[in-house]
């Protein structure tokens, strides 16, 4: 099949009306279709631009989300496998085999979760209120609450979390981790009015992951009602860290090595890198 027939194809599965074509040239330098209507044989020949490339990739990414949003609702049973995206394809209407969209496996599918969940944080915290974020120079509150509101976004997944956690290790998902992980501590310094630019940018950044992955471990294992216990552990190291920083901003330079160092360490065990041979 022709990349113009995948197109017509893919714009009929989506309700959109396409003109009976009699003869169709493409100009492959200009990417435009010219276009003779059968049923319109007295109008002059219209030149068409179709996007296809475009087309087709936006088709096929709106096909991707559709399975991986749909595929969630198996991770309870599934967990984060191929099972649960060919239950997810076939559960949005396209076969099973089209598990093979994604090359990672469960590894995509973890990705897609990680992203949906940052993007729905940063929802939450631009309603939050900000005037208490003008009263100290670290808004530990606001970042309390930021670690604490994303934690509880795996709750429906909490069983089968250890297993996305050991899926992200993998060497070919390590990047994507770091990725969504990254976005998640920006967002959250951000928003909590981290304008920096300066050494302290990276090193905030960086505490705040491992504040956030250490948190993460935590709560797989906490009990307590609400999570109280989590909240705990997060305050906890949340002030651990504003005593680095304090001990950073009194003697930047003695203090630049070691810090440098304790952030390189952080960064590996975050990725689980130090278990990786």
């Amino acid at each position: 099949m022709s990349s113009l027939q995948r197109v017509i194809r893919s714009l009929r599965s989506g309700h959109r009306y396409v003109l009976t074509i009699a003869s169709v040239p493409i100009n492959n330098t200009q990417r435009i279709v010219r276009n003779y209507c059968q049923n319109k044989p007295n109008e002059d020949n219209k030149i068409v631009s179709i996007p296809i490339e475009r087309e087709e990739e936006q088709y096929e990414e709106n096909v991707k989300h559709s399975i991986l949003e749909r595929a969630l609702d198996f991770v309870p049973k599934s967990g984060w496998s191929v099972e649960s995206i060919s239950a997810g394809a076939e559960a949005a209407g396209y076969p099973g085999v089209a598990h093979g969209l994604f090359p990672n496996g469960g590894g995509d599918l973890v990705h897609y979760f990680n992203i949906k969940c940052n993007e729905q944080l940063v929802v939450q915290m631009k309603s939050w209120p900000k005037e208490n974020l003008k009263e100290s120079k670290v808004p530990a509150k606001f970042i309390e609450n930021a670690i604490f509101t994303r934690l509880l976004m795996i709750e429906p997944y909490k069983s089968t979390w250890p297993k996305a956690i050991a899926i992200q290790a993998l060497p070919n998902n390590v990047s994507n981790c770091l990725a969504t992980l990254l976005s998640l501590v920006d967002d959250i310094c951000y928003h909590s009015g981290d304008r920096s630019v300066d050494f302290n940018w990276y090193i905030r950044r960086v505490g705040l992951a491992g504040i956030y992955k250490a948190s993460e471990l935590f709560y797989l294992t906490d009990k307590s009602q609400e999570g109280v216990a989590t909240r705990s552990f997060i305050n906890s190291r949340i002030r651990d860290a504003q005593l680095i920083q304090t001990a950073i901003d009194m003697n930047p330079v003695s203090a630049a090595p070691q810090t440098l160092s304790a952030a390189f360490v952080t960064a590996k065990n975050i990725l689980g890198i130090n278990t990786l041979k």
